[in-house]
């Protein structure tokens, strides 16, 4: 594949993705070793916990471009109080609360741009049928975008990627724009398997090709 940068992914700056600390849940014990074909959790997931050198490799597609991207867990960071997950997406630092809320994206020691508050893709524990809203505003230094986002959990489904057959949970956000993602989350990788999205006229997906996990204790 080749190694570029896509439209959609410099126009969204980092997320689905993909960060304050307003609704941070708490970290629940970490789920069994990562492993294609093993069934998700019966009961609600609560949110993982990523170590420093958890990795994703994703393959994407949008329109006639195609590449890939790495997404990798290089620090946990306390500021004002509030720890985040620092994951690396090229040559910018993505910010995540403990619940996997998007904060920020920094490239250089900069701000390039924030969600006010993080960005709640996922709230925990995640369980068929549950539904929430989000309002809030992405800034950038091109201006702000208002968020008026609802997000729903759909269900359990098995999805086929490259890296192998999971047991996942399907999600689904809704915008006033014309802006829509489903995604699947797979407790196997404590992240998603499959994305889905589109951003005006331009469709993308994500599929993970492969998950190294940081060692755990045993």
């Amino acid at each position: 594949m080749t190694r570029v940068t896509p439209r959609w992914l410099l126009a969204l700056v980092g997320a689905v993705l993909v960060m304050t600390g307003c609704a941070a849940g708490s970290s629940s014990s970490a789920p069994a070793e990562a492993g294609p074909g093993r069934p998700a959790s019966v009961g609600p997931l609560s949110a993982p916990e990523w170590r420093v050198g958890d990795r994703w490799l994703y393959e994407w597609t949008s329109a006639k471009e195609s590449g890939t991207k790495t997404l990798e867990v290089v620090d946990l960071r306390d500021l004002n109080s509030v720890r985040y997950y620092i994951v690396r997406l090229g040559d910018s630092e993505h910010y995540y609360t403990p619940a996997l809320h998007w904060a920020a994206a920094v490239r250089e020691g900069r701000v390039e741009a924030r969600m006010v508050p993080p960005q709640p893709w996922f709230a925990w524990p995640l369980v068929p049928g549950a539904r929430w809203a989000y309002q809030g505003r992405f800034e950038q230094r091109e201006g702000v975008l208002p968020h008026d986002d609802r997000f729903s959990v759909i269900g359990p489904e098995t999805v086929e990627v490259p890296a192998g057959r999971y047991e996942a949970v399907k999600l689904v956000r809704e915008t006033n724009r014309r802006d829509s993602d489903e995604y699947w989350y797979a407790p196997d990788v404590r992240w998603h398997v499959r994305w889905l999205g589109r951003r005006g006229d331009v469709q993308f997906e994500e599929r993970l090709r492969e998950y190294r996990a940081a060692p755990r204790p045993r």
